[in-house]
C-alpha cells in the first residue's frame, strides 16, 4: 500500500470517528443546540489521532464552543477512540472550508462501488 493510500485511510478513519461522535452528541443534546453549535463544525483528525482540530465559522462561535462544549467534545472523542484526544478550535477560512468540502466529496466518490 502506498503512503498516499495510508494517509487517505487515516483521513477516512478520522472522519468516521468524527461522524460517530456527531451521532452520539445528536442523541445526548437538545436538537436545537446540536444543530446550532456542533453540526456545523468541520473536523480534521491528526494522523496519530492525538488531536482533533475543529473549524468554526466565526470568533463568536469559537468562544462559545470553547466555553460550553470543548470538554464534552474531548470526552466523547477520547471515549470513542479509547485514548485521550486533544481538542483544538480554529477559525475556518474560506479556503479551508472549500478544501474540507472537496476532500469529503472526493472520499464519498472514492467509496462508491465501481460499475461495469
Amino acid at each position: 500500500m502506498s503512503n498516499g493510500q495510508q494517509t487517505h485511510d487515516g483521513d477516512e478513519a478520522g472522519q468516521a470517528l468524527w461522524q460517530v461522535c456527531l451521532d452520539e452528541l445528536s442523541q445526548e443534546m437538545p436538537e436545537q443546540q446540536f444543530n446550532t453549535w456542533i453540526k456545523p463544525l468541520t473536523a480534521q483528525v491528526s494522523d496519530d489521532f492525538s488531536k482533533v482540530t475543529l473549524y468554526v465559522a466565526n470568533r463568536f462561535k469559537l468562544d462559545w464552543i470553547r466555553a460550553q462544549y470543548s470538554a464534552k467534545l474531548a470526552d466523547v472523542l477520547s471515549r470513542l477512540h479509547g485514548q485521550k484526544i486533544q481538542i483544538e478550535l480554529a477559525l475556518a477560512t474560506r479556503e479551508a472550508q472549500g478544501k474540507t468540502a472537496f476532500s469529503m466529496a472526493k472520499a464519498a466518490l472514492d467509496a462508491r462501488p465501481e460499475t461495469a
